[in-house]
């Protein structure tokens, strides 16, 4: 720029353009610029063409600046464009000089080393904040015209649309910076979680991200570009790795776990989910794997495994005990309970009253301890794995009560029972359930007769049913007690039994997925419930 005449030259620096553009005052109409620029005596000069052709022309420039405004470009390229359009309206021979200052970079047309005095500019504006200006250096001497107010308005609404431009832009960045953070947010909590893998459609990986390499204990380089096979373990079968890969490959998820062998030769347990991508053909030609690693999980499990496989074993063991024991016991009792008896028939008229009441004790000892024996026996067979079968409860209820009927007449006693549903369960154990809470309530009796109920409540996924009676009851204290093994709140002199009946029945409930337990008040009776699921 020449100080003394204030004019730009084709060596004008950029800085030096935009210092000038910064100090000019907005932009001055046709008619002020008359006034402003060259006097009051002075009568610009009209341009060379038709009034009405150029109009099109600023009508067609205006339109060519809005369909650069929604494209997606640089705003290098957008105020290059926007430049070339105002040249293309201003056409002088080279006379006017459009440009553009916009956040520190400059855009404008190149002319010749000549002198322009005369500059119009308007400020771009974002937000009442100045961010650059367009402006228009044109030599009054040598242009035919600077255009009317149109002029100023087709500047004005140039500047107003790179201004919308840039905000929306502005908005855009700050958007693209937010999702940008987010995005950074969950990688990193997938890196916290999940293991994550890229390859191609070859199995070769293309990306693995920090959570993978810490498991595998290989670094990223030293995994970028080799076949994802690195990591195999040779513990999955041809069949279990063709399955997966023939799934993937057709375009589906795949879902397993992966037992991978990492760098240092150890071994680790993945949960695995592979997602394939689709080319426009629908073949696949890449894969996501997302992967938690369930080592521990895995261990656990083997462990629990091996426990059931150990304690299986041995509650086997132990009801081969149980029979074995209860059937050999059960010969020798028979043989001195027959001797005795034998001895008694024989030397009855011998004996005195003290040996017959001691050969008494051992008939009664020996009946006890088979009784004994038996309900052992049957608390142990409860264990024994047999089919679930569909159970007419209605009808196997009869069956136990034809069973119990001498008692049941002994004792006076009524029974009376719903309607019972029809369950999955063994029939069997249920008989055993049903004959000991019945005949429990028959032999624990008040006062009066025996009044024994068997219903059943409908739930939403089980059956309650109930053996309600009105006998002497149980005290609050006991209500667990009295399903253990061998736990008797009567003396025999009371009350006959071996204490074992109550620990069946809930063997039998255990054994089913079910629930018992009771509810009581001493000398009104006792309510023994036990629920069962509803068949599917």
């Amino acid at each position: 720029m020449d100080k003394a005449s204030g004019l730009i030259t084709k060596n004008s620096t950029t800085d030096q353009v935009s210092s000038l553009a910064v100090q000019q005052q907005p932009f001055i109409p046709t008619k002020k610029l008359k006034a402003a620029n060259l006097g009051g005596s002075y009568d610009p000069p009209r341009l060379q063409e038709d009034t009405s052709a150029a109009r099109l022309k600023k009508i067609a420039c205006l339109y060519a600046i809005s369909r650069e405004m929604i494209k997606d470009q640089t705003i290098e390229e957008l105020c290059s464009k926007l430049v070339k359009n105002m040249q293309a309206v201003w056409d002088q021979d080279g006379k006017v000089f459009p440009g553009i200052e916009i956040c520190g970079k400059h855009f404008g047309c190149k002319g010749d080393d000549v002198v322009l005095p005369h500059q119009a500019s308007i400020p771009i504006v974002v937000n009442e904040k100045k961010y650059g200006h367009i402006y228009v250096y044109f030599d009054a001497d040598k242009v035919g015209s600077w255009e009317d107010e149109e002029d100023s308005v087709l500047l004005q609404n140039i500047a107003n649309d790179l201004g919308t431009w840039l905000a929306r832009m502005q908005a855009d960045n700050r958007l693209s910076v937010s999702r940008e953070k987010e995005i950074n947010i969950i990688a990193s909590v997938f890196d916290e979680h999940s293991s994550i893998t890229i390859t191609d459609k070859d199995g070769i990986i293309e990306y693995v991200n920090n959570k993978f390499c810490e498991i595998c204990k290989y670094a990223a380089e030293e995994l970028i570009g080799q076949d994802i096979r690195i990591i195999n373990s040779n513990y999955h079968s041809q069949e279990f790795m063709r399955e997966m890969w023939n799934t993937i490959i057709q375009g589906k998820v795949w879902k397993g776990e992966f037992r991978n062998r990492a760098k240092d030769g150890s071994i680790y347990w993945l949960n695995t989910t592979i997602v394939p991508f689709r080319d426009d053909s629908g073949s696949a030609y890449r894969y996501v794997a997302i992967r938690t690693e369930v080592t521990e999980y895995k261990e656990m499990e083997q462990r629990m495994e091996e426990q059931v496989a150990e304690l299986a074993r041995s509650n086997d063991e132990l009801e081969q005990f149980a029979y074995v024991v209860t059937h050999d016991l059960q010969e020798p009792l028979r043989a001195v309970s027959s001797f005795v008896q034998l001895l008694k028939r024989y030397c009855d008229q011998q004996l005195d009253r003290r040996a017959n009441e001691l050969i008494a004790n051992v008939i009664d000892g020996t009946s006890r301890m088979q009784l004994l024996i038996n309900d052992l026996l049957t608390y142990a067979q409860v264990n024994t794995d047999q089919a679930m079968v569909d159970i007419d409860c209605s009808q196997l209820l009869k069956n136990v009560l034809t069973d119990l009927s001498i008692i049941i007449n002994e004792n006076g006693a009524t029974i009376t029972y719903d309607s019972l549903p029809v369950i999955k369960g063994i029939p069997f154990q249920f008989s055993q359930l049903f004959y000991n809470l019945i005949s429990n309530a028959i032999k624990f009796r008040g006062r009066n007769p025996p009044e024994v109920h068997i219903g059943v409540k409908e739930e939403s996924i089980e059956w309650v049913f109930f053996v309600s009676d009105n006998g002497i009851g149980i005290e609050v204290q006991y209500w667990d007690r009295v399903f253990r093994v061998f736990q008797r709140l009567h003396s025999r002199k009371e009350y006959a039994g071996t204490g074992i009946g109550l620990a069946i029945c809930k063997k039998v409930i255990d054994q089913h997925k079910g629930r018992i337990w009771v509810k009581s008040e001493p000398n009104v009776g006792s309510v023994f419930y036990f629920t069962i699921a509803k068949i599917k």
